[in-house]
């Protein structure tokens, strides 16, 4: 009989040839396979041409591989674990060999653009070097650079407990699955930034999902804590589940033109044989949740959790083979957009404005993923039968809807084509849904809603009890965070690099509503804070704030036309010129951010001194917890009154 380490090893080359198989499957199927050489030009040899993508498959296994025991480390694992250190430590070494085939995959492309030997290419620098100036072979830099980082932060891991910079490593590791996404096919699909952002979500969930099981099975098969880690890595799943299937929806939607291509089209049969897959691995989640996971603590289910989560994870490693054979299949058609853009843009009209649909598979997750927490933070209490003030449940998912509107609705298709389109969209980004969410008073809700002892933790004292949160609400430091980010998109050359480039867009996005957010939810007083924030103070911040919103509305009233020749190109018709446009978006400043915030001035506080405290007050939920003594500046103050 095989010792449990040499079957897992086992375990790990029939998964690691079914992928393989599954590729060289894709590639017959889709016509990625060595083209047929033509008379008097040069031809790669069949180990470049067969080379790129096994070394990619190599490469997608390492990446999966590294996110995922990030995963199961930093976020899994309780803190004192030695799984946690361990699986950190574990991630490091995965993030070796995705360095290493990174480069690997940088030589082949290279080679395979050429249409040169790899070997030849690997001898000379000059061939080496050309490579930096194309984007294919830019992106496998930038993963080589990322993973080295991950390695370098791994390395200093000790035993006992993780590391406080394990949630960094695993951002960063995350990051670095994103490059490839702007190379393949998506960035020359018909509605590139859905395709792009498709993908994105498609390949971070699905490193979270597959390659967090197989953390799980290697580091936790064993342990005590696995019950707990299963858990929460069985909500984790879930969600992943659903972005997969969602993402991958909208990503076969730009590619294909109507639904018998997938059936008459090899692209689509390949399409198919993935949704084939993704059956395959819910059903087998489903067998998880009602059979498995609630008697893993015995034996004998614990033997049947492992032996289906390894066949799990074979179905996976079939999956990401055809994935990587499918990035290499031309799809039936990219479609026509805008060279610009990346997409079609309507004519401009208000009805169009309101009705146009972007639905972007990232923001729709981001925006899901506080609905589904609120929402069952309502029904936790419900049970209990705590009562939840019904202003503050309006107000957070207000919040969501105008997020919604401005990211998924024809705000955003017309944000980076018409500059008061842009306005309206980082307003609301960067004031009206940060001030409503903070109005929902989120962490109270998670304080009230999980107990100490529950799968997710104390999360709402860990958050206030953390040094950086602590530094991150002083009042000069909230100043700076909300103010910077204003001056520098409207007082430098940002602005054009945002609206022209999708993912400094998404990222410029990112940082206005995670800005807003901190500064609106100290301004609010609703939630508890990591530390007292005495009522000047306060309202220092809050003018701080206001004449930053006045500032930008000035600089568009009066100063030069930003990225003009830009939104000359790109103004659709019907709309303003640039600069009515412009004119536009500088009294949306001044008018609709400032009058939301206005009325935080005029908001009566019940503390005289002070705002906020490092406690969070609890209510029974099934009386797990006690009810404990609420100070009276902190009972139902704000959007709950």
């Amino acid at each position: 009989m095989l010792s449990s380490g040499r079957r897992a090893l086992l375990y790990a080359g029939v998964a690691i040839a079914v992928g393989v198989l599954a590729l060289v499957g894709a590639l017959w199927v889709g016509g990625g396979g060595p083209p047929p050489p033509i008379k008097g030009l040069p031809t790669p040899d069949p180990l470049t041409v067969w080379g790129v993508p096994l070394a990619r498959l190599a490469l997608d296994l390492c990446s999966v591989a590294t996110v995922g025991t990030l995963v199961a480390g930093a976020i899994l694992a309780p803190r004192d674990a030695p799984e946690a250190s361990a699986c950190v430590r574990a991630a490091g070494g995965w993030a070796l060999g995705w360095a290493v085939c990174a480069l690997l995959t940088y030589l082949l492309t290279l080679a395979n653009i050429l249409s040169l030997p790899a070997s030849q290419v690997a001898g000379d620098f000059t061939l080496l070097n050309f490579g930096t100036t194309l984007p294919q072979t830019q992106a496998m830099l930038v993963v080589t650079c990322t993973a080295t980082v991950v390695v370098l932060g791994s390395s200093r891991v000790q035993d006992g407990r993780r590391p406080r910079w394990a949630g960094a490593l695993l951002a960063a590791a995350a990051f670095g699955l994103l490059p490839p996404a702007y190379v393949g096919h998506a960035a020359s699909a018909g509605d590139h930034d859905v395709a792009v952002s498709a993908l994105m979500t498609h390949l971070l969930t699905a490193a979270v999902w597959v390659g967090g099981l197989a953390a799980v099975l290697v580091h936790f098969r064993r342990s005590d804590r696995l019950a707990g880690v299963v858990a929460r890595f069985s909500t984790l799943a879930l969600c992943c589940f659903v972005a997969v299937t969602v993402s991958g929806v909208a990503g076969a939607w730009v590619r294909l033109d109507s639904v018998p291509q997938l059936w008459t089209t090899r692209y689509g049969t390949l399409v198919l044989a993935k949704v084939t897959a993704l059956v395959a691995l819910g059903v087998i989640g489903w067998i998880h949740r009602r059979r498995t996971i609630a008697g893993i603590a015995e034996r004998p289910t614990r033997g049947t959790f492992v032996r289906l989560a390894t066949g799990e994870i074979v179905v996976m490693a079939a999956a990401m083979g055809l994935a990587v054979g499918l990035s290499r299949s031309a799809p039936p058609t990219t479609g026509s957009h805008d060279d610009l853009l990346g997409y079609n843009l309507a004519p401009y009209s208000v009805g169009h404005l309101i009705t146009e649909v972007r639905p972007n598979p990232l923001v729709l997750l981001a925006l899901a993923l506080p609905v589904i927490g609120y929402l069952a933070g309502l029904r936790r209490l419900a049970r209990a039968g705590v009562p939840w003030p019904v202003s503050r449940t309006i107000a957070w998912f207000a919040g969501v809807a105008v997020l919604a509107v401005v990211l998924a609705g024809g705000v955003s298709a017309y944000a980076r084509a018409m500059p008061s389109a842009h306005a309206l969209q980082y307003t609301v980004l960067n004031v009206i849904g940060p001030l409503l969410l903070a109005f929902g008073a989120p962490l109270t809700l998670t304080a009230r809603a999980i107990t100490p002892g529950s799968q997710y933790g104390d999360v709402a004292s860990v958050i206030l009890n953390s040094p950086l949160a602590r530094r991150l609400t002083h009042p000069m430091t909230l100043v700076a965070i909300y103010v910077l980010p204003v001056l520098v998109l409207y007082g430098t050359g940002w602005l054009a690099w945002s609206v022209t480039n999708q993912a400094v867009h998404l990222l410029t996005q990112g940082l206005f509503f995670g800005t807003g957010l901190l500064c609106c939810w100290v301004l609010a007083g609703v939630d508890p804070l990591p530390r007292p924030i005495a009522r000047g103070d306060r309202t220092r911040v809050l003018a701080a704030v206001v004449a930053a919103q006045v500032l930008a509305g000035l600089l568009l009233l009066y100063g030069p036309v930003l990225a003009g020749d830009w939104f000359a190109q790109v103004t659709p018709r019907g709309a303003p010129g640039v600069a009515a446009g412009q004119w536009l978006a500088g009294l949306i400043y001044l008018a609709l951010p400032v009058a939301a915030l206005a009325l935080l001035a005029v908001r009566p506080t019940r503390s005289r001194k002070s705002t906020g405290t490092g406690s969070v007050p609890r209510l029974p939920v099934r009386r797990l917890v006690s009810v404990q003594p609420q100070p009276q500046g902190q009972r139902d103050g704000g959007a709950g009154r």
